[in-house]
């Protein structure tokens, strides 16, 4: 594991904290490589440790007492994961693994504590991350009940590219994105085929690239615009958290 403050970041979350505050608490933040499939928190244990991605994407899967699982949430360079927990209930109540490899900085939850308190501003971002997390969690609920699986496809992979950085495609197998999803591989496997025959999907082995962005827009939900718009205006919004 290596050890270095967050310096230059491209955590938006980090970006925001008041430089001295950031550089005191340095030497608490660690950066750790992300692996593909790699378990960062289960269901119902101690939140032990804050996440601040650089790279890559989290998957937050809700899961069922059968052990079915269906993706609540991302998050990437844009947000942060277990900084509600850390503060609350200190318990964790979603899986939350690697879809896609990368590196992210880390703080041990009780520094994060430290941290919280001595930063306004990092208390006015966490408190829009949660704020759009919940816009999310709540629009996919209506997006798994009336939109199709090439709908839902289309805005899951838009999604996945826009929050993992620079890449030229996405390191996605069906399986992953079945899991993601809350379907079957085959449905997948089906949807996949006739994007790609429109056009707007190349795949290779264990990846996806997206050939034509636009188009992919277009097959998309219209839930996509709706989260985007929503992001947009939570993250521009200047109104100051209140506080007791």
């Amino acid at each position: 594991m290596r050890t270095r403050g967050p310096g230059a970041v491209s955590n938006a979350v980090l970006k925001q904290i008041e430089p001295d505050v950031l550089s005191a608490a340095a030497g608490n933040f660690h950066i750790k490589p992300m692996t593909k499939g790699e378990v960062l928190q289960e269901t119902g244990e101690e939140v032990a440790w804050v996440y601040f991605p650089e790279s890559g994407l989290i998957s937050l899967a809700t899961e069922t007492p059968f052990g079915e699982t269906v993706e609540s949430a991302l998050i990437g360079v844009e947000g942060v994961l277990g900084a509600f927990e850390a503060c609350g209930s200190r318990r964790a109540y979603a899986q939350a693994h690697v879809q896609i490899p990368g590196e992210t900085f880390r703080i041990r939850a009780a520094d994060y504590r430290e941290l919280f308190q001595a930063s306004s501003a990092l208390r006015i971002q966490i408190h829009k991350q949660m704020e759009m997390l919940l816009v999310q969690a709540r629009q996919y609920v209506a997006c798994n009940a009336l939109h199709t699986v090439e709908a839902r496809l289309s805005r899951a992979l838009l999604d996945a590219f826009d929050r993992s950085g620079d890449l030229a495609s996405i390191p996605l197998t069906q399986e992953a994105l079945a899991h993601m999803l809350g379907v079957q591989r085959t449905t997948i496997a089906v949807a996949m085929s006739d994007l790609q025959r429109e056009g707007a999907l190349r795949t290779g082995r264990a990846s996806i690239e997206i050939a034509d962005y636009a188009r992919l827009e277009r097959f998309s939900c219209p839930c996509r615009a709706t989260l985007l718009a929503a992001q947009r205006e939570i993250r521009n919004s200047t109104t100051e958290v209140c506080e007791a």
